[in-house]
């Protein structure tokens, strides 16, 4: 599937290096990092939603409530967890003298999720643009 997904990417970001032909380790350890923290971001919200639908069907029972309680408050330390460790892991690098800020930035690991999430998922449509007021046509003249 890892594979899949990296080919997939090699189709539409040929500007990015980690979807060259040419990857080598460290783009590999990058695109592996992005993975990470997309499926880890993405079974957080996954156990979030799955704790409030069981706080909801809870009925308001205590031996029911405290399992959708600790869901949400697991996934949401988890969330807690990633976060600090994608933007202080490059702080903590650089004091210890490692060179890993070109492959654990919180920017490239952002865009490499994005260009990950658009391929598989598709570019996001522009239906609403809010920005230019032309793609609305609302004609409040008539009520």
């Amino acid at each position: 599937m890892f594979i899949e997904i990296a080919n997939a990417a090699n189709s539409t970001a040929t500007n990015n290096m980690v979807f060259s032909s040419q990857m080598d380790f460290w783009d590999f350890i990058w695109l592996a990092i992005s993975l990470v923290v997309l499926f880890a971001w993405i079974f957080s919200i996954w156990y979030i939603l799955w704790g409030w639908v069981l706080l909801i069907l809870s009925g308001w029972k205590d031996e029911k409530i405290t399992p959708a309680i600790n869901s949400i408050r697991y996934a949401l330390i988890w969330l807690i967890v990633i976060v600090i460790s994608i933007f202080v892991f490059p702080r903590l690098a650089s004091l210890l003298w490692l060179d890993v800020k070109n492959y654990s930035s919180p920017d490239k690991i952002f865009n490499n999720i994005t260009q990950l999430w658009n391929k598989v998922f598709g570019q996001p449509s522009n239906w609403l643009d809010l920005d230019s007021p032309n793609d609305i046509d609302a004609d409040f003249t008539k009520l």
